[in-house]
């Protein structure tokens, strides 16, 4: 027979260990711009670009709240400069 007294620190670690695991995985993944030049197609553009080093679009939506806190917390490295070319001019 469990006891209270047995559960409770093992829910509290699940509970503390969760998001350590969930903000020391971005940070392991994430691969912002850091003000570098880099060409950017229209598309890329348009939907972001690239941003982590694996996951694609899923772990633009799974992270994606870490992600709004590090671009206020570090907006030099999300500026992307990207020179106008005749692909981003509009008709």
């Amino acid at each position: 027979m469990t006891t209270n007294r047995t559960v409770a620190p093992v829910i509290a670690a699940i509970v503390l260990f969760l998001p350590v695991l969930y903000v020391l995985s971005y940070l392991a993944i994430v691969n912002p711009p850091q003000g570098r030049v880099r060409p950017l197609t229209v598309d890329q553009f348009l939907l972001g670009g690239e941003n982590y080093r694996c996951g694609g679009n899923k772990a633009e939506s799974f992270f994606w709240p870490l992600e709004q806190i590090d671009r206020k917390l570090r907006p030099d490295a999300w500026i992307i400069w990207c020179p106008p070319g005749p692909e981003f001019q509009l008709k």
